[in-house]
Parts: C-alpha cells; sequence; structure tokens
C-alpha cells in the first residue's frame, strides 16, 4: 500500500520557540504548569482515512522431507564392514548401501549359504536319478521344496548383512560409519526422492480456519533468497495437537536448480491469511490500544478528539477501520502520546 507520510522541514527547537510564544503572553500569572497545560499547541503528524487494499499474511517456520522417503534400518547387532554411498549421492532401489560383518556372531550368512549350496547339489543329483526312473517324482519334489526354503533362509539372512535401498533417490542422512557396531532398529541412513519437495509447518487454532488445502505457499529460505519458490497446500491435520493446540499443515513444492532443498532443512513458509479491497484504512501505529478500548485522535479545526473505532485486518503497515471513522478524517499518527481531548495542535505539513 502507498504511504502518505509527508517530510517535515520545521526544526523541533523552532517549535518549541513558537508553542512558548504561543503559551506565553501578556496578564495575570498562573501557577507554573497550569498556563502551559492549558494553552500548548502539539504539534503532530497526521493523515486522512482513504479506501484502500490489505493483505494479510504470516510466515510459519517449517522442516523439509521428501515427497517419497524411507530409513534404511539395521537388523541384526553386527559391524559395518562397508559403506557404497556418501551423502548426497543417488542411489538404486534395491542397491547394495551398507555391508555388515557376515562371519559375527549373530549372523547366519554362513551358514544357511552353506546349506543351500548343499541342497543345490542334492537337487542336481535328484534330478539326474529321477531322469533314469531311478526315483518317484514326489522324492524329486520333496527335494526341491527343501531347496526353495534354503533359499529363501539364505536370501532373508543376506538381506541382513547386505542393507539395499528400499527406494530410489539421494542418501540425504548418513548416521554411521565403516567399523560402526550397529543394533536392531538403528536408523543408518535416509533415502528420499526429492525432485518433489514436502514442507510440514504448525497453524495456531486461531489462524487455522484461514488455511485452505490448494492455497498457495511461498517457500523461502532465510538467507538465500535466489531459491524461493512456491508450493501448495494439500493436507491440514483433522485435530490440533495435544500440547501445542496447532495443526500440522503440508504444502508440496517443486525443488529447484542443483536440487538444492534437502530434507531436515528448515525452512520459511509464507501464507496468504486474508485479503480485502476496497476497505478503509489507517496506518496502524495511529490507533491508540488503552483500557480495552481503541481509540484514535481525529484533528477538527485545530483541535484534536479522542475517537473510538472498531478494527479489523491489519498488516505490517495498515489496518482497516470497521467503524468509528469516514473516509477523509484526519487521523493523528505521530504525537498522539501529548494529546488530550481538545488539545490544540498545529500539523506539521
Amino acid at each position: 500500500m502507498k504511504k502518505y507520510f509527508k517530510k517535515s522541514y520545521i526544526a523541533l527547537p523552532a517549535l518549541l520557540m513558537v508553542s512558548a510564544f504561543i503559551s506565553g503572553g501578556c496578564g495575570k500569572k498562573e501557577e507554573p504548569g497550569k498556563s502551559l497545560e492549558k494553552n500548548q499547541i502539539v504539534a503532530v503528524r497526521t493523515i486522512k482515512a482513504v479506501k484502500g487494499e490489505i493483505t494479510t499474511t504470516r510466515t510459519f517456520a517449517g522442516s523439509l522431507e521428501g515427497t517419497e522417503q524411507s530409513s534404511i534400518v539395521a537388523r541384526i547387532s553386527e559391524r559395518i564392514t562397508g559403506i557404497n554411498a556418501g551423502i548426497n549421492d543417488y542411489v538404486k532401489k534395491g542397491q547394495i548401501v551398507f555391508l555388515l560383518d557376515k562371519t559375527g556372531p549373530t549372523s547366519v550368512y554362513l551358514q544357511t549359504k552353506a546349506n543351500l549350496d548343499n541342497l543345490e547339489k542334492e537337487v542336481a543329483r535328484m534330478q539326474a536319478l529321477y531322469n533314469e526312473g531311478a526315483i518317484s517324482q514326489q522324492a524329486l519334489d520333496q527335494v526341491k521344496t527343501g531347496y526353495e526354503v534354503a533359499k529363501a533362509n539364505f536370501e532373508a539372512a543376506r538381506s541382513t548383512v547386505e542393507l539395499a535401498s528400499p527406494i530410489g533417490g539421494m542418501l540425504t542422512t548418513l548416521n554411521v560409519n565403516t567399523g560402526d557396531w550397529v543394533t536392531p532398529g538403528k536408523e543408518l541412513a535416509i533415502v528420499a526422492n526429492i525432485s518433489q519437495m514436502i514442507i510440514k509447518f504448525t497453524v495456531n487454532e486461531t489462524e487455522i480456519g484461514k488455511v485452505k488445502t490448494g492455497g498457495r505457499v511461498k517457500i523461502e529460505p532465510e538467507f538465500d533468497k535466489e531459491y524461493a519458490t512456491e508450493g501448495s497446500i494439500y493436507e491440514i491435520s483433522r485435530a490440533a495437537s495435544s500440547d501445542s493446540r496447532s495443526f500440522t499443515v503440508k504444502a508440496r513444492f517443486p525443488n529447484v536448480k542443483d536440487s538444492w532443498y534437502k530434507p531436515g532443512m528448515f525452512i520459511n513458509a509464507g501464507l496468504v491469511l486474508d485479503s480485502k479491497k476496497d476497505i478503509l484504512t489507517i496506518p496502524a501505529a495511529a490507533v491508540v490500544y488503552a483500557e480495552n478500548k481503541k481509540t484514535v485522535f481525529v484533528i477538527r479545526d485545530g483541535k484534536a478528539y479522542k475517537t473510538e473505532v472498531e478494527t479489523g485486518i491489519s498488516d505490517d503497515n495498515f489496518i482497516e477501520i470497521l467503524s468509528g471513522l469516514k473516509e477523509g478524517d484526519e487521523v493523528v499518527v505521530t504525537g498522539m502520546n501529548n494529546l488530550k481531548e481538545n488539545s490544540k495542535v498545529t500539523v506539521l505539513e
């Protein structure tokens, strides 16, 4: 919104001299302070109430995650013998990222592999006998079933020492090093698809009613403004959290060049909560808050009159006036702290 303040070229000392001259004069002496209070002319700056537009925005701090992300977690207690990817490396679905000690005390890799190898040879031997008519189909099937069970056991054992990425994406978090001892359930790394990002933030219960699915969100880092982008809200929690009484909001947005946004970052999310056009507005600084009332000083015929107002939405600079003023009213924006009802004023041009 366009501001209407004008610079003043009247020096403060000169104003004080004018004020002193006006409050002085010939006649009967009055008690010190009373004459000054009675006849004091206060210098103020004013602005007229005008029709305009106000857009209310709020900025929320949110955390980022990929639209698809998954953790690689240890299943047994063993030592890490190899790591095949690093931070920000892209990995394919099923690619082996971590190797654990296959000969360790909790690993059954070697045992299951040996059993599988033996049964594989047994299947080959029984197949040859069956081909010669020496054994029945049932006997051959029993050996083959045992082989399939051994194969499944081996694959399960291998998956505990050869940890693969469950999805394709970027390795965004790496929590361990080669040689570390891990335990079941320990998160070793996070893999995320970051071509699309999700920002999660919370909105308090007084403002959540103004947040709508599909609403636009401005995504803006605090320092790297060149990476600012936009997204849209796709999910709003149905209930407030029990501790903070706030609602979780999720918005989705495309990543920018060089996949700059990464999971775990804290980023600002800007939302437009309200917007009104053709409303009566004045600078927010003109409103005086006291005794649960909102008042402004209106200038008429060189005097200031306190007027109670009802306000609506506001932004960083202006506030909506619902009642108490009309378009064109001249209100004080600077100097109101020195005013009383019916104070004489001089308006700085």
